[in-house]
């Protein structure tokens, strides 16, 4: 092989994966949030069992960053972000906690693009997927239940506790 049957190879190559990086750093970034169904998760932390989902969206390719920073986001989203206080409330956390979700906290997991990251009590562990179960619970409604607040959170229902 000559070297310029050699250098075209290498430009060649080059251009394919720069194109194939350009392609991914212009798709958006998939992001999910999931619930910890163990009551002592708060205080043991994540430790395999099982979560439901209660949250996806997808941020525009222009937020793509590192992973901690995206995941650090979703929980400030799920904290503070239907609050008013904390500046103008970004409507995906307003749905979330009209569906009767409860702030996100030690134990409970975010994905990024498939990458799962469990809350600790400082910061974030990466981890394996998680078991996923469709289950409802006191502050945890499943993303793809049938959107009927749970009794005791809906402020319009008779039987909320005051």
């Amino acid at each position: 092989m000559d070297i310029r049957a050699i250098r075209h190879h290498l430009t060649t190559a080059f251009d394919r994966y720069r194109h194939t990086l350009l392609r991914w750093a212009r798709r958006p970034v998939r992001i999910r949030v999931f619930h910890n169904l163990n009551d002592r998760a708060l205080l043991v932390g994540y430790q395999e069992q099982p979560v439901t989902e209660v949250l996806a969206y997808t941020e525009p390719p222009s937020a793509r960053s590192h992973d901690v920073d995206l995941v650090e986001a979703a929980f400030e989203l799920c904290n503070v972000g239907d609050d008013p206080e904390f500046g103008r409330p970004d409507p995906r956390a307003v749905r979330y906690r009209r569906r009767g979700n409860r702030s996100l906290s030690i134990g409970d997991v975010v994905a990024v693009d498939g990458r799962f990251y469990a809350c600790q009590r400082i910061g974030w562990r990466r981890i394996t997927e998680p078991r996923q179960l469709n289950e409802r619970r006191h502050g945890t409604t499943p993303l793809h239940h049938d959107q009927r607040p749970v009794p005791e959170t809906d402020p319009q229902s008779p039987n909320t506790r005051h």
